[in-house]
């Protein structure tokens, strides 16, 4: 557009016009707060004048107009940039959103909103995809130059999907995600393996050890009743939608086979619903070898896969075979690893996934993580996963599933309280368990790997965090006179970890502080047996998970303790007889049994003659099976279903035992290992399994421990650590210069024969 030429002026209108400009001039120095909208168009000067401006009358001569804006928006600060200020109108609600959607993410999503702000992304952008997809849009690499060459160009895009692919989970023809980590090259080009991809499944094709579709359904009803409410590994939902319309998105034979095997150690003959005389254990092992026979088949991970492997863990730690359950927990960890569970899905591969398939990768991981945190208690070994890898939220709490009512589901005969029948919470519970487990794997890694030494400020640290999570439970899950079974877990489970922080150290004080390391492991007893006699009172222990069971054997080693007392008397015989009844549908409790009689006669404390005669009874309608055993089984998947002669577990007494091993292993100042380890800080009740570990470090000589420990007497170092041991003469934890796990290590096994009862002192001790 050509400007109009304006007449020569006189010097009136000259003087004038020089008048204006010097007004201008002053104007603009004092830092016009806002221009009018055409002078913003144009980015021209604006002096900012009322009602119209002189750029725009005596320059232009167009229409003047300014933008309403409120005082706030006035106040800008000075020296702010013409691009700024042009841009403030239409930035002002993009960056609200965008400021708001930072406040309300986790750190993640901050994290990746502001990584795509440094890119160079937009925010009117970036505002308008939170608003309407409530995710951000995917960045794209800016065009090249013109006048670049084609090697440049090329170069460029490799570089850039380089640097999209290592680290971010990909989705594969069959709909999995594939994660690869920044030092692999796997995830540059998809694999060549021709993935099956079921769509539809024919209904009756779920398993092949039954046709009974009406043993299938209660068989299910039992597990979701018992089980799934404390491991809740899978969107229940889903699974039942999926396996009514004979689809295998969230629904496979091998998950159906490993549910049914697991939800057979809840079943007796009244529950199913079937002849007296079956053999619902044989059934059991029916369904488990099917899994194992579909596992073999088809190895390729998957969602139901992950999940079939959670489930199959649970079901080999009922029968006893720790071994190969912990195999399956850590397969089903590491196909979880693989799949990207445990990260946030962003970008395109989120805009691939439904919202409901967002939320089953969260449930799928939880519950594994969960599970698999509780393994590495159980059998007290490192997690596979630390809890800083994990980048996942927990899953969306809707009310819709949350006040789904829970009821207990058993055989005809069974009478509950009319008051159990309550709001679920399926994933409020699983909430509370992920973050109980996030603790517990901090102090898994604190025990198994330190990285430093362990010190007073550490173990405080740690139970200052179980304080405040327990202070912190939502007020529907705690506890009550008749909380849903998975509410007593979570508190049981709760209290079991509390011991086992502290019972490495029974036999020392720590300073400064009126925390006693005995007093919380006998509280944290107390307070595990009081929930098992709540449940047994309220649900019986037909349908106990093995969880219990663990937690029984961790309050009874401190309940040993202090015997003779009353109260440690009859928490003993309450716990053995829960576990004799619970042996009848999970063998592992019958071991547990068996260690409580052992450490007994190791420790020469008598127990109460009731517990005796408990330990010594058969446990009556349980047997186990050598088809399930890992030692019968082979790498071949079976011909067929076969059940293999079964024996009953009689004799539950140990017999004497020879020296063990460790005892002849010398160390390299010629001590047993059990006297070296013995001499350290912790204290164990199973000296033969290992103790905590502490972080290996090699002083020099400026170090403070080097310089203050001339003398080489360890009690300095544990002092500077915030812990005492007290010299004391006890016969259980001995004193400082003959502990108990040194006299352990000494033990005259020769004595003990299978005539000796239990609990009686030998002669001189």
């Amino acid at each position: 557009m050509v400007r109009p030429l304006l007449p020569k002026a006189d010097q009136g209108q000259q003087s004038s016009n020089l008048e204006s400009g010097a007004e201008g001039k002053q104007a603009k120095r004092r830092c016009v707060s806002s221009a009018c909208i055409p002078c913003r168009k144009r980015k021209s000067k604006c002096d900012g004048s009322m009602p119209a401006c002189s750029t725009c009358t005596a320059v232009y001569r167009t229409e003047c107009a300014y933008e309403v804006v409120d005082d706030t928006s006035q106040r800008r600060k000075p020296g702010s940039s013409k691009d700024a200020d042009a841009s403030a109108p239409e930035r002002g609600g993009a960056s609200s959103v965008v400021l708001a959607s930072m406040r309300n993410s986790t750190e993640a999503e901050a994290a990746e909103i502001l990584q795509q702000i440094r890119s160079g992304e937009a925010v009117e952008t970036l505002a308008e995809a939170l608003r309407t997809q409530g995710s951000l849009p995917q960045p794209q690499a800016p065009p090249p130059p013109p006048s670049s060459s084609a090697a440049t160009t090329d170069r460029a895009s490799l570089e850039s999907e380089m640097a999209d692919v290592p680290g971010t989970p990909t989705v594969g023809r069959s709909g999995e995600t594939r994660y690869f980590g920044h030092t692999s090259n796997l995830g540059l080009v998809s694999s060549e393996e021709e993935i099956p991809i079921r769509s539809q499944v024919p209904t009756e094709s779920w398993t092949r050890v039954t046709h009974d579709a009406g043993l299938v359904g209660r068989l299910l009803a039992l597990y979701f009743s018992w089980q799934h409410p404390l491991y809740v590994i899978f969107s229940q939902q889903c699974f039942l939608h999926d396996m009514a319309q004979g689809r295998a998105k969230y629904c496979s034979a091998l998950l159906v086979n490993a549910i049914l095997a697991c939800s057979c150690s809840f079943a007796g003959p009244a529950d199913v619903q079937t002849d007296a005389d079956a053999d619902f254990h044989a059934l059991s092992d029916g369904f488990f070898e099917e899994a194992r026979r579909l596992l073999f088949e088809d190895e390729q991970s998957s969602l139901t896969t992950v999940q079939a492997l959670a489930i199959l863990s649970l079901r080999e730690a009922s029968c006893g075979h720790d071994s190969s359950g912990f195999h399956y927990a850590g397969r089903c960890m590491r196909m979880a690893i693989e799949l990207g569970l445990h990260l946030g899905l962003s970008g395109a591969s989120a805009n691939r996934l439904t919202p409901t398939e967002i939320e089953v990768r969260k449930i799928t991981f939880w519950g594994c993580f969960t599970l698999e945190t509780i393994w590495a208690v159980c059998v007290g070994r490192i997690s596979q996963l630390p809890r800083t890898a994990i980048r996942v939220d927990k899953p969306t709490l809707t009310d819709e599933f949350e006040a789904r009512p829970w009821k207990p589901y058993a055989a005809s005969g069974s009478r509950f309280p009319r008051e159990v029948e309550q709001a679920a919470y399926p994933y409020g519970l699983l909430h509370q368990m992920g973050s109980l487990s996030e603790i517990v794997n901090d102090a898994i890694y604190m025990f198994y790997a330190p990285r430093e030494r362990f010190t007073s400020k550490k173990l405080l640290d740690l139970y200052n965090r179980y304080r405040r999570w327990v202070q912190a439970v939502p007020a529907h899950l705690r506890l009550t006179q008749t909380s849903t079974p998975q509410v007593i877990y979570l508190h049981m489970y709760y209290n079991t970890v509390v011991l086992h922080l502290f019972r490495p150290l029974l036999r020392v004080e720590v300073i400064d502080t009126d925390i006693s390391p005995r007093q919380i492991c006998n509280q944290s007893a107390e307070r595990v047996s009081s929930l098992a006699e709540l449940f047994q009172r309220v649900y019986g222990l037909q349908h106990v998970c093995l969880l219990m069971s663990h937690c029984l054997l961790s309050a009874c080693t401190v309940h040993l303790l202090n015997l003779p007392a009353e109260a440690a008397a009859r928490d003993i015989i309450s716990i053995i007889d829960g576990l004799r009844r619970m042996a009848t549908h999970h063998p592992f409790a019958s071991r547990c049994i068996r260690i409580i009689l052992t450490l007994a006669g190791k420790w020469s404390i008598a127990l109460p003659e009731e517990a005796e005669r408990l330990a010594t009874l058969e446990i009556p309608g349980k047997w186990m099976s050598l088809a399930s055993s890992p030692a019968s089984r082979s790498r071949s998947p079976p011909a067929s279903t076969a059940y293999f002669p079964i024996f009953p577990i009689r004799n539950v007494v140990p017999e004497a035992a020879g020296p063990s091993a460790t005892d002849l292993l010398p160390t390299l100042d010629g001590t047993s290992a059990t006297t070296a380890a013995a001499s350290g800080l912790f204290w164990t009740p199973f000296p033969y399994q290992g103790y905590p570990l502490q972080a290996d470090f090699e002083a020099g000589p400026m170090d403070l421990s080097a310089m203050l420990d001339t003398s080489g007497n360890p009690q300095g170092q544990f002092h500077r650590d915030g812990f005492r041991i007290p010299v004391s003469v006890d016969h259980v934890f001995g004193s400082t210069t003959s502990t108990f796990n040194a006299d352990w290590g000494q033990f005259d096994w020769d004595q003990t024969t299978s005539d000796t009862p239990w609990g009686q002192r030998q002669e001189g001790s």
